[in-house]
């Protein structure tokens, strides 16, 4: 049924108003028809947000299976049927998007509660590293490791400074100060480990 859609031009067609009152009435016949007429214009309008050709074909079959289930609300204006299809179109890639970053948000949400979970109760990565590492240690420790990893250390666990505070001082965003000092931990452990050896 896509190949046919796919291979028939969509354009100004005299049978549309009255396949939608036959669509309107039940008759599938008559909106597989509408179906052919106007699958590549809903398909592109798609794809112009999707870029992706499965998600496309899938946003449109949804397209279609909206508009079947409304076809009777349908008010025959003289305007083809497209910009109807279109509009669903748009409601069901926003509605698909919208579904996807609540989706993408739980999972985040159920990895940082898992995380929590198998963590150890009372301290945290950096805590366990740095709480191995003995005074004199840590700072002939850290003198070997880059400058910006040991400042950040410095100011982030021997000042006790909070990540916003550390990441105004660097000029950097709040995300990109904890990715510099969860890597400023790993030089640290590695450094520590080749003088310790």
């Amino acid at each position: 049924m896509i190949t046919e859609a796919n291979a028939k031009p969509s354009g100004p067609d005299t049978r549309e108003p009255q396949l939608i009152t036959r669509a309107q009435q039940g008759d599938a016949d008559a909106f597989g028809e509408l179906y052919r007429m106007h699958h590549n214009v809903v398909a592109a309008s798609i794809s112009r947000v999707s870029k992706n050709p499965t998600l496309t074909e899938d946003l449109t079959a949804d397209t279609f299976v909206k508009a079947w289930a409304k076809i009777r609300t349908f008010t025959w204006t003289g305007t083809s049927l497209a910009a109807w299809l279109i509009t669903i179109a748009g409601n069901v890639v926003a509605d698909h998007y919208k579904r996807a970053s609540t989706r993408r948000l739980t999972l985040v949400a159920e990895l940082e509660e898992a995380a929590d979970a198998w963590a150890a109760p009372s301290q945290t990565t950096e805590e366990t590293v740095l709480a191995t590492l003995d005074a004199a240690g840590l700072h002939t420790t850290l003198e070997g490791i880059a400058p910006r990893h040991r400042y950040v250390l410095q100011r982030r666990y021997l000042d006790d400074r909070s990540v916003p505070e550390v990441a105004t001082e660097l000029g950097i965003s709040t995300g990109a100060t904890k990715t510099m000092a969860y890597r400023a931990i790993i030089s640290l452990r590695r450094q520590y480990e080749a003088v310790a050896v």
